[in-house]
């Protein structure tokens, strides 16, 4: 079918529609305004982990009525000239040029190549493909483990064990209910009392250092890890298993605030490189915000919290509120953001990978699974001169696949800065150019040419 295109000027714009980006167009609503809320999925809410604000925002956004338009399955694949959004919406393309923008993009799964990681069985993040009976080794660092482990097990699988790359003891001390303020509040209880009951070890400072089989994973070899997660030698010990399921955090999905020209950081207790934001969560383009995952890694609490606040400073923005009304309805959403934060800070920094993982990686472990790159070509490439991401794309095709980088931009960082023996936060993040997800040629081909 042919692609019609349309151009049209809404008050606010928001990508995204998790807890973040409903929590901004509830607020602006509120003001009196209308925000077009974009997502690419097919329900709302986003896929965080049974977050207990979810009911409360739908119901909120009932109430909104009309005046939050709801634009389902459409895909923002490309901001031009700070506030110009290309969008694929069913069987048309639109230029949607807001007077205000909000970014909730959210995050996607942090990727940890090791040895056997790409074989069939191996998932990262995923327990939806499970078969009852599969014996699983659920290994990462952060809070999902116990998550993950528990829904495997409520699936019928038998976990054979948790592995936690996080030092050993230091979590309790730092932060004596680690998932108290974090995304996971209300629903850790069950699930540690799910693994309690199914006798499943949970086991820290350990992760795996290699998967082994030939079409299907048959077992893997773990390995203790000192405090910066060097793998202790002689540590070595096997399961025989059937699958691994991984979770190593999130990264912030920062694409579309890296295409709008917003100043970015990099903080590893938030995720990696996110955009800089104001207390308002405005970013350094004045009328762009973001909020969420995508702004720095937090979990749902702290994401319908930044949503508001930055919703409520939209409506200030474009005179629906003044000044200090604005102020007088954030007041209570930024002490509670600020007390989150705090733990969000601690948590972050005992989970964020470290540089001892790199160890792991021997010359023919795949790190870019979609192009097939291996560390031995990326290590060709360090010796021929190459050192930052776009180089290494150029050379090696990692980051050319169809997840764009993605998977593999955060692990490539890590070993390039392993091997080099620099900072991660000298290694910048990879450029961006759009689409920055796969869209229909003949979607391109109907923008006019100031955009191509």
């Amino acid at each position: 079918m042919w692609t019609l295109l349309m151009t049209f000027t809404p008050q606010i714009a928001v990508v995204g529609g998790g807890p973040a980006g409903l929590a901004a167009a509830i607020e602006a609503a509120r003001a009196g305004l209308t925000a077009h809320l974009y997502d690419d999925r097919s329900a709302l809410g986003g896929p965080a982990y049974g977050h207990a604000a979810k009911s409360t925002l739908l119901a909120e956004l009932d109430a909104a009525g009309s005046r939050v338009v709801l634009h389902h399955r459409a895909t923002v694949w490309g901001i031009f000239e700070q506030r110009t959004l290309a969008v694929w919406e069913g069987d048309r393309a639109e230029i949607v040029r807001p007077e205000v923008m909000v970014l909730a993009a959210g995050a996607h799964d942090r990727s940890v190549p090791v040895p056997g990681w790409t074989l069939p069985g191996v998932t990262n993040g995923e327990t939806r493909a499970v078969i009852p009976g599969q014996r699983i080794l659920v290994a990462g660092a952060g809070p999902l483990l116990p998550v993950l482990a528990s829904r495997l097990v409520r699936a019928g699988a038998q976990v054979v064990a948790v592995l936690d790359a996080a030092p050993s003891g230091r979590m309790p001390r730092a932060l004596p209910a680690p998932w108290n303020q974090w995304a996971l509040s209300g629903h850790a209880t069950a699930d540690w009392d799910t693994l309690r009951a199914a006798r499943v070890p949970f086991v820290e400072s350990r992760a795996v250092a290699r998967v082994v089989g030939d079409e299907t994973v048959r077992e893997v070899v773990t390995v203790a890890l000192d405090e910066d997660w060097h793998p202790v030698r002689g540590s070595e010990e096997r399961l025989e298993v059937t699958g691994v399921c991984f979770s190593w955090g999130f990264v912030p999905s920062i694409q579309l605030s890296q295409m709008c020209g917003a100043g970015h950081h990099h903080a590893a207790e938030l995720g990696g490189w996110v955009p800089l934001v104001s207390a308002e969560m405005e970013t350094t383009v004045p009328g762009i915000f973001s909020v969420g995952d995508g702004a720095g890694v937090g979990g749902a609490a702290m994401a319908v919290l930044e949503g508001r606040i930055a919703g409520i400073a939209a409506a200030a923005r474009l005179g629906a509120l003044s000044p200090g009304a604005a102020r007088s309805r954030s007041r209570s959403h930024r002490a509670a953001l600020a007390r989150l934060r705090k733990s969000r800070d601690v948590l972050g920094r005992l989970i964020a990978t470290r540089p001892g993982l790199a160890e792991l990686i021997t010359p023919d472990t795949v790190i870019c699974p979609c192009e097939g790159t291996t560390a031995a070509r990326v290590d060709q490439a360090l010796d021929e001169g190459v050192g930052d991401l776009g180089q290494m794309k150029r050379m090696t095709r990692a980051g050319m696949g169809e997840c764009q980088g993605r998977m593999c931009s955060p692990a490539l960082a890590h070993l390039i800065a392993h091997r080099r023996d620099i900072p991660l936060e000298a290694i910048a993040p990879p450029s961006i150019r759009p689409p920055v997800t796969p869209v229909p040629i003949h979607v391109l081909a109907t923008l006019p040419d100031e955009q191509t």
